[in-house]
């Protein structure tokens, strides 16, 4: 080759190429019109396979100039080309006729190696996995190990051999029996090692992403028929004639399925990239106005993958659209590629991808703006999802402080002061003057008072029962203290997070609060209930209504609470039909 793979070849080279191809298969055609038994429709079926590989190796070498496809497959219709005298059964004394059968009997086996490369480097033309090298490997040393031992042991068996019968003129041992067995055992090493390519595709197309399974399965099918009639074929020549029609249909399928099996899945896979690229001009109208989801979506059609991922850098590292940290390890096997320096955004996409570089720069200019609009969109929804976290940071923080000073309370000042209640009734037991007797007892109704003032203060922090036993019970204790008729009724079978009990609990005494103190002598309805991750709390009264968020700190309050952990809160207050707050909590 005049031109290394990955650099994309000159027209002379591509010229120079075509025109030798063409030389070489006149000059087969001609051999074998002029000296060969075989009529011309075979003659032509045989250099029309070499000629098909090469002609498809230029067009993708052409086209595809940083694939090494086209090189192996421009490589292959070479060797295929060079090895068609070998069939054409010519005569013994045809000048240069041994240096035909030394060349005949290498490609024979050679090309089957390099169909094997071709295969097996689908689609890049590069060898990218263990098992894939391991069987090309295998392949050339069989095809190297098999041509040297079958032409210095062939002794031809005349009314058998396929395609024709030579003697070699290398030959160093003279044993036919020798000679048909290493001829059986290297043609089942073969079909055995077709089998496992086969068996590798097929892995590796149900392993790779969506995008390349689509390609990969069409060649692994169309190999699986190249691969069976060429086992076909293996099992005739090793035990049967392959002389017979039988044989002559299972030679040249094997030759023509392996022409369908190699240039058709690439140029399927160019054609769909033709197709990819006419499309991106109409993805610039339709991003015009676009979200970071639809840009998304709009990309993976474009480019043909479905599990395409967009994300945006932002200081702290990767967001999706949503402004959600996104974590592209967690995708699994994906290529990154940043678009811009420094980039507005990164594709996560089909390592397939690489290999169509235009296609996914033209994908990305053309996306360029709409992705910028979306990574601010992104920022800000970053942002909002921090400010929300702060919140419900900040709301967990104050509920624990709540918590704390509760129990302070209760276990500190009010226990000092039950203990000073106790000392001043021995105290009183002890005076015998009528107007002392009066005076401590003044002392003890005024420290019964400061006792239930204090329990009242560390109600209202977080009451213990809403602490030791439950939303249900506190909401039930919440509606007897209240100082109007309230019915309640809470479905609620487990204990939910502390801070979203917390925050059911605040809403309703709130909101009880605001009916002792705006529509008083009205009566309110209590309910709560759990449906799988969402927490219902509602509160209704029949007072007059017209309550409203701008109207006090109260309901605001209680919007901010309710908001800070991720719920809804809905207020209808019709002037004269009461007043409904309806909050929906999280509990996932």
């Amino acid at each position: 080759m005049s031109a290394s793979a990955g650099t994309e070849p000159s027209p002379r080279v591509l010229a120079v190429h075509g025109a030798l191809i063409v030389v070489i298969a006149t000059a087969c055609f001609w051999l074998g019109s002029a000296h060969s038994p075989l009529p011309a429709p075979a003659l032509l079926s045989e250099i029309a396979v070499g000629v098909c590989f090469a002609a498809a190796g230029l067009a993708a070498w052409r086209l595809r100039p940083r694939s090494r496809t086209g090189v192996w497959m421009l490589a292959l219709g070479y060797v295929v080309s060079i090895h068609n005298p070998y069939g054409f059964r010519l005569p013994d004394d045809l000048p240069g006729h041994p240096l035909l059968v030394v060349a005949g009997g290498v490609t024979l086996w050679l090309q089957y190696a390099m169909a094997g490369h071709v295969l097996m480097a689908y689609p890049s033309g590069r060898l990218t996995d263990r098992a894939g090298r391991a069987l090309v490997a295998c392949g050339y040393l069989l095809a190297v190990a098999g041509s040297v031992l079958l032409l210095t042991t062939r002794v031809p068996d005349r009314p058998a051999c396929m395609p024709a019968c030579y003697e070699s003129p290398v030959r160093l041992v003279g044993d036919r029996q020798l000679y048909l067995h290493l001829k059986a055992v290297i043609t089942v090493a073969w079909v055995l090692l077709a089998i496992v390519a086969l068996a590798v595709l097929v892995r590796r197309a149900a392993r790779s992403g969506p995008r390349q399974r689509r390609v990969l399965g069409f060649a692994t099918g169309v190999s699986g028929v190249s691969v069976a009639l060429f086992t076909v074929f293996g099992l005739i020549v090793t035990t049967g004639s392959p002389r017979s029609p039988l044989g002559a249909f299972f030679h040249y399928g094997h030759h023509w399925g392996a022409v369908i099996a190699l240039p058709v899945p690439f140029f399927f896979g160019l054609l769909r990239e033709r197709l990819a690229f006419a499309s991106v001009g109409a993805l610039v109208g339709r991003l015009e106005h676009a979200s970071a989801d639809t840009v998304e979506s709009a990309l993976r059609e474009t480019l043909r993958d479905p599990t395409l991922r967009v994300a945006f850098p932002l200081a702290d590292g990767l967001v999706d659209g949503n402004g959600r940290p996104y974590d592209p390890g967690s995708d699994g096997g994906r290529s990154l590629t940043p678009l811009g320096d420094p980039p507005v955004a990164v594709l996560v996409h089909d390592p397939d991808l690489e290999e169509h570089r235009e296609l996914l720069d033209a994908a990305a200019v053309a996306a360029r703006l709409a992705l910028d609009n979306a990574r601010l969109h992104a920022q800000v929804r970053a942002q909002l999802a921090e400010v929300q976290a702060s919140r419900q940071r900040i709301t967990t923080a104050a509920d624990a402080e709540r918590q704390r000073l509760e129990r302070d309370l209760h276990d500190g000042a009010q226990q000092r002061l039950l203990g000073v209640g106790l000392t001043l009734g021995v105290l009183r037991g002890r005076l015998t003057s009528p107007a002392e007797r009066e005076l401590v007892g003044e002392l003890e109704r005024e420290l019964r008072s400061a006792i239930w003032e204090l329990r009242e203060l560390a109600q209202g922090i977080r009451p213990a029962v809403l602490t030791d036993q439950g939303l249900a019970p506190a909401l039930a204790a919440l509606a007897r203290r209240s100082g109007t008729r309230v019915g309640v009724d809470v479905r609620v079978g487990r204990r939910l997070d502390p801070v979203i009990e917390a925050t059911a609990y605040y809403l309703v005494s709130e909101a009880l609060q605001n009916v002792t103190k705006h529509a008083r002598g009205a009566g309110a309805r209590v309910s709560a209930s759990l449906d799988g991750e969402r927490l219902t709390v509602e509160v209704a009264d029949d007072g007059p209504g017209g309550a409203s968020v701008r109207a006090g700190a109260g309901l605001r309050g209680l919007l901010d609470r309710v908001e800070a952990v991720g719920g809804q809160l809905e207020i209808s207050s019709p002037p004269g039909r009461g007043t409904t707050l309806r909050a929906e909590l999280p509990c996932a």
